[in-house]
Protein backbone atom coordinates (compact mmCIF):
# COMPACT_ATOMS: atom_id res chain seq x y z
CA UNK A 1 0.00 0.00 0.00
CA UNK A 2 1.38 3.37 -0.93
CA UNK A 3 1.13 6.72 0.80
CA UNK A 4 -1.98 8.66 -0.31
CA UNK A 5 0.13 11.66 -1.37
CA UNK A 6 2.50 9.54 -3.50
CA UNK A 7 1.72 10.29 -7.16
CA UNK A 8 4.71 8.44 -8.70
CA UNK A 9 4.45 4.87 -7.41
CA UNK A 10 2.04 2.53 -9.20
CA UNK A 11 -0.23 0.12 -7.36
CA UNK A 12 0.53 -3.57 -7.79
CA UNK A 13 -2.47 -5.19 -9.47
CA UNK A 14 -2.12 -8.59 -7.72
CA UNK A 15 -2.32 -7.27 -4.17
CA UNK A 16 -5.93 -6.66 -3.08
CA UNK A 17 -6.60 -3.45 -1.19
CA UNK A 18 -7.40 -3.97 2.48
CA UNK A 19 -10.99 -3.32 3.47
CA UNK A 20 -11.47 -0.62 6.08
CA UNK A 21 -12.45 -1.77 9.55
CA UNK A 22 -15.70 -0.86 11.28
CA UNK A 23 -19.12 0.03 9.98
CA UNK A 24 -19.21 1.16 6.38
CA UNK A 25 -19.67 4.90 5.93
CA UNK A 26 -22.87 6.16 4.36
CA UNK A 27 -22.68 9.28 2.21
CA UNK A 28 -18.91 9.43 2.70
CA UNK A 29 -18.77 9.88 6.47
CA UNK A 30 -19.50 7.61 9.44
CA UNK A 31 -22.85 7.97 11.21
CA UNK A 32 -23.17 8.79 14.87
CA UNK A 33 -24.95 6.37 17.20
CA UNK A 34 -28.04 8.62 17.16
CA UNK A 35 -28.07 8.67 13.35
CA UNK A 36 -27.77 4.86 13.19
CA UNK A 37 -30.66 4.43 15.65
CA UNK A 38 -32.81 6.98 13.76
CA UNK A 39 -32.11 5.10 10.52
CA UNK A 40 -32.93 1.78 12.21
CA UNK A 41 -36.29 3.11 13.48
CA UNK A 42 -37.24 4.52 10.08
CA UNK A 43 -36.36 1.18 8.45
CA UNK A 44 -38.58 -0.62 11.00
CA UNK A 45 -41.48 1.68 10.17
CA UNK A 46 -40.86 1.17 6.45
CA UNK A 47 -40.90 -2.62 6.82
CA UNK A 48 -44.05 -2.51 8.94
CA UNK A 49 -45.90 -0.34 6.44
CA UNK A 50 -44.94 -2.66 3.56
CA UNK A 51 -45.88 -5.81 5.45
CA UNK A 52 -48.94 -5.27 7.62
CA UNK A 53 -48.36 -8.54 9.48
CA UNK A 54 -45.10 -7.26 10.95
CA UNK A 55 -45.23 -5.53 14.32
CA UNK A 56 -44.40 -1.85 14.62
CA UNK A 57 -42.49 -1.61 17.91
CA UNK A 58 -43.17 1.30 20.23
CA UNK A 59 -41.32 1.81 23.52
CA UNK A 60 -43.35 1.80 26.74
CA UNK A 61 -41.78 2.75 30.03
CA UNK A 62 -43.74 2.48 33.26
CA UNK A 63 -43.05 2.30 36.97
CA UNK A 64 -45.13 -0.11 39.03
CA UNK A 65 -45.11 -1.25 42.62
CA UNK A 66 -42.58 -4.01 43.37
CA UNK A 67 -45.31 -6.36 44.63
CA UNK A 68 -47.23 -5.94 41.33
CA UNK A 69 -44.06 -6.66 39.40
CA UNK A 70 -43.53 -9.90 41.34
CA UNK A 71 -47.15 -10.84 40.69
CA UNK A 72 -46.67 -10.19 36.96
CA UNK A 73 -43.49 -12.31 36.92
CA UNK A 74 -45.22 -15.22 38.68
CA UNK A 75 -48.18 -15.02 36.28
CA UNK A 76 -45.84 -15.04 33.26
CA UNK A 77 -43.85 -18.01 34.57
CA UNK A 78 -47.02 -19.96 35.35
CA UNK A 79 -48.42 -19.38 31.84
CA UNK A 80 -45.12 -19.75 29.94
CA UNK A 81 -45.30 -16.22 28.55
CA UNK A 82 -42.94 -13.28 28.51
CA UNK A 83 -43.88 -10.06 30.27
CA UNK A 84 -44.35 -8.25 26.96
CA UNK A 85 -46.64 -11.01 25.65
CA UNK A 86 -48.71 -10.82 28.83
CA UNK A 87 -48.97 -7.03 28.74
CA UNK A 88 -49.91 -7.06 25.04
CA UNK A 89 -52.61 -9.66 25.76
CA UNK A 90 -54.00 -7.58 28.64
CA UNK A 91 -54.00 -4.38 26.57
CA UNK A 92 -55.80 -6.12 23.70
CA UNK A 93 -58.66 -6.99 26.08
CA UNK A 94 -59.28 -3.29 26.83
CA UNK A 95 -62.43 -1.89 25.22
CA UNK A 96 -62.05 0.60 22.37
CA UNK A 97 -62.68 4.17 23.47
Amino acid sequence: MKHPGDQHTLELPEIPLLKKRGRPAIHGKPMSAAERKRRSRSMQVGRATRDHNQRLPKALSVEIDASLHQRLKRYCEANGMTQIETLEQLIQTLPEV
